[in-house]
């Protein structure tokens, strides 16, 4: 308590030497209006640009929102009546140095000689009309990519008056009633963060055409008067960027397939099959000499101004969401802008077998983040050294986020995006806040700019199975902000675009963060509780997030899955406390506006969690007649043979889990029973598997699912994203993957150097694995400090029941076993 109190303090300290920083100490007042009548006129200058006549309007219309009062917008100062100067005017009245310090998205804004400056970096021209884009209601990225720093300064200053919006449309603007308003102060503020991209929350109409409609509440958009123009509006009330750096896979973009696959198989990922990889775009061969010299032309041909056809990249050449990019000479702005190329291989990378290749990849056993590093870094490191006037990206990603050792230091042009330990929830879990810091850090290291950081928040509600389990969990969101902030200047957060009260406050904060990494996300969640829900329901609203927010914390520190989720910490009894303080926050509503901003959370986000909880009612049943079983994993105190014997003391000591079948939970007619034991090296399994007739049918080997045996899968790290699984038929043959994210295919090249030993009997059979530790990057030291998720699997081809054709350790767990949030824990004990 101690430190956490200290380390508040120090913040606090921080946070006021920034505060003095940025407002400075002027005591000179302008007034802007008095008892709902103006004080003073907003001067834009002749012909100002777009966006300062814009800001002009929306200043005149919060102001009168606010006082009533309505300001005259004129293109000179009247010597009568103070002045509100926009842009250029005010422009004439600070000093040029000071001028200078305002970077892209910046401001000041200042009483000098009796006139309130307002003043930022502002592009002109018929290109940055605002009105215009709006009614166009465009997505593509390249139009919004204009300077507006005045604009952003005004809506700055309506904030510093009382004005929030705390989301999209008239349901999240709160305008105070203060019919006298005034500004003193110096407020100089630059975005930390030039990228700052909050996912997207577009919900265009059929935009996404495959989302599944679980994870949509019916009409919610309706209700609350969400509309996808207004959502681009908000972005610039919450200074957002106008400028982001291109991060994403560059074969599907660039038309690598569609190019090359005739005449240059020989550029793509060669497999052990003898097929080169050509799907999505293509898997390259990034030691081939001539993918090397077309992405290099690539490049250059971009930075010449050339346009992507006239490289030969199709015209039809999108990304996932079907835009073109007429705006961006039809170079996909996800890999191609400005003077930014990004040269990120292909999602769920596959790496290339060709003779060349296999020399770059080690043989040795290292971290599987790690097993391209020195494949993909030193391509990327060529194609920057070959353009030296462009900047390259590429993220530290999947197979290739540690470096390599004694990696070089990557040349001043690149810029890596770091994504490894992308959730920041994740973070709470033992020290892995630490390993992400120093990751981090060592990345930081091999380069000479700022890193770029590439997130996922509201993670838990990436997959249909979790819909419904919120995240909130500002603290350690500001804090992952704050580490990030030390070592890079760029930030892209995937989010979910399913809800929109569900993430509402995540966005904001974000929004705010990435701005000013230093605000104090306690003070903007209580502004955001007593400003959007008022008053008097607002500290309600308030309790329900933070028993959420306790939850969530604890969810995450011990790694809970998705039935632990709903039964442990939101359950029935809790949920139902909830709707009772909402119900009671909607009676101390007062005002039209907050009523239904209470009634949008009670519908909307407490509804989408009892909509996820319904998801769980029968296996939350199950729950409560048979817990899920449990693996309680013992030392072996004395060497474990795998003969399939299992006369060893501690298979005698050993607690058995039972296997049930995968559609309804229930006892499958072969009695199937488990057991697991541990050593410094190995991990070990026991299975005894019922089995009539054993000796009257001829044994058959294959590959998992295709024959009868067993299946192990691992979640070691315990977050419920992937596993390794090992697979062993009744000849004892052993068949490795590994799924590093169920959102990406497994990888079959890992070897986890298992050993089994099959005994057949007449009515059963015996089935006996060790598997190394050091395959798992598992700990060979104190493993009684952690748990694992674990499935036993049994497959049984041709059942005597069908519903016993698979069949599982979990009794929650229906169909496929690719469902890491349903597998049994594994506690390791120390005796």
């Amino acid at each position: 308590m101690k430190s956490w109190i200290t380390a508040v303090f120090v913040l606090a300290i921080a946070a006021l030497l920034i505060t003095l920083f940025l407002t400075g100490s002027s005591a000179e007042r302008f007034a802007i209006t008095a008892n709902g009548q103006p004080k003073a006129r907003i001067v834009t200058g002749e012909k100002p640009p777009e966006t300062v006549a814009f800001a002009a309007r929306e200043l005149q219309t919060f102001i009168k929102k606010m006082s009533g009062a309505e300001l005259p917008i004129a293109a000179k100062p009247d010597p009568k009546s103070p002045s509100i100067l926009l842009g250029p005017p005010a422009r004439e009245k600070i000093p040029a140095a000071e001028l200078e310090k305002i970077k892209r998205d910046g401001y000041i804004i200042t009483v000098t000689n009796g006139d309130l400056c307002v003043v930022g970096i502002d592009d002109s021209g018929p290109q940055t009309d605002i009105e215009e884009l709006l009614k166009q209601n465009t997505e593509d990225l390249t139009l919004w990519m204009f300077n507006r720093g005045t604009l952003y300064g005004a809506y700055r200053l309506l904030e510093e008056l009382g004005m929030r919006w705390f989301m999209p449309g008239e349901l999240g603007e709160r305008a105070p009633e203060i019919k006298s308003l005034s500004f003193s102060g110096d407020i100089r503020e630059n975005p930390h963060f030039i990228t700052r991209t909050v996912g997207s929350w577009r919900l265009h109409k059929g935009y996404y055409k495959d989302i599944k409609q679980i994870t949509v509440m019916p009409g919610e958009r309706a209700e609350i008067g969400f509309e996808p123009v207004e959502n681009r509006i908000w972005l610039m009330r919450m200074r957002g960027e106008t400028f982001r750096i291109p991060l994403n896979h560059n074969p599907p973009r660039a038309g690598w397939a569609a190019r090359f696959a005739t005449n240059h198989p020989d550029y793509f990922a060669l497999q052990s099959s003898g097929k080169r990889v050509l799907e999505h775009g293509g898997h390259l061969c990034y030691t081939h000499p001539g993918v090397l010299r077309e992405n290099i032309e690539d490049i250059k041909a971009f930075a010449a101004g050339k346009t992507a056809v006239e490289r030969g990249i199709p015209s039809t050449a999108r990304n996932s969401t079907n835009l073109v990019y007429p705006y961006n000479r039809n170079w996909s702005y996800d890999i191609a802008l400005d003077r930014y190329y990004s040269v990120l291989p292909n999602d769920g990378f596959i790496a290339c077998s060709c003779p060349e290749c296999l020399k770059m990849i080690p043989t040795n056993a290292v971290p599987d983040k790690q097993r391209y590093s020195s494949l993909v870094w030193p391509f990327v490191a060529k194609s920057a050294e070959a353009v030296p006037e462009m900047n390259i990206t590429c993220l530290a990603y999947g197979s290739y986020a540690i470096p390599y050792p004694g990696m070089q230091k990557l040349p001043p042009n690149v810029t890596v995006g770091y994504c490894a330990f992308s959730h920041p929830s994740s973070l709470l879990y033992k020290d892995m806040f630490d390993q992400y810091e120093k990751a981090v850090k060592e990345w930081a290291e091999l380069t000479h700019g700022n890193l770029a950081f590439w997130q996922h928040y509201l993670g838990s509600n990436r997959s249909e199975e979790n819909v419904g389990m919120p995240e909130h969990t500002p603290e350690i969101y500001a804090k992952v902000i704050r580490t990030m902030a030390k070592f890079g200047n760029h930030a892209f957060c995937e989010q979910m675009a399913d809800s929109v009260m569900f993430e509402l406050f995540n966005r904001y904060l974000l929004h705010k963060l990435f701005f000013n990494p230093n605000l104090d996300e306690k003070e903007i969640f209580n502004d955001y509780v007593m400003k959007f829900y008022g008053p008097q329901a607002g500290p309600l609203i308030g309790e329900i997030y933070a028993d959420i927010g306790n939850k969530c914390v604890e969810k995450y520190k011990n790694r809970y899955a998705a039935y632990s989720f709903w039964e442990k910490l939101f359950d029935v009894k809790t949920m139902k406390g909830y709707q009772s303080k909402a119900d009671l926050a909607l009676k101390k509503a007062r005002g039209e506006q907050y009523k239904k901003s209470v009634t949008a959370f009670k519908k909307y986000y407490l509804g989408l969690m009892e909509r996820g909880r319904l998801r769980y009612a029968d296996p939350l049943a199950l729950l409560l007649e048979s817990f899920n079983p449990e693996f309680v994993c013992r030392p072996a105190r004395k060497p474990v043979t795998v003969d399939g014997k299992l006369d060893e003391p501690i298979w005698k000591s050993s607690p058995a889990v039972t296997i049930s079948n995968n559609l309804a939970g229930k006892a499958v007619m072969n009695l199937t029973a488990v057991k697991t034991c541990y050593d410094s090296q190995h991990v070990y399994f026991a299975v005894s598997a019922s089995n009539p007739g054993m000796t009257n049918r001829a044994v058959q080997g294959g590959d998992p699912g295709t024959a009868d045996g067993i299946d192990i899968y691992l979640d070691v790290p315990h977050d419920h994203r992937g596993y390794y699984r090992v697979g062993i038929d009744l000849t004892g043959k052993i068949y490795d993957s590994h799924c590093v994210d169920i959102n990406e295919p497994a990888r079959a090249g890992w070897d986890s150097k298992a050993t089994a030993a099959v005994v057949l009997s007449a009515s059963n059979y015996v089935m006996e694995a060790a598997i190394p530790l050091e395959s798992l990057e598992a700990p060979e030291s104190n493993l009684s400090a952690y748990d694992w998720g674990a499935l036993i699997a049994r497959i049984q081809v041709s059942a005597a029941i069908t519903n016993d054709r698979l069949s599982s350790t979990s009794r929650l767990l229906r169909d496929s076993f690719n469902q890491p949030n349903y597998f049994n824990n594994l506690r390791f004990t120390d005796r």
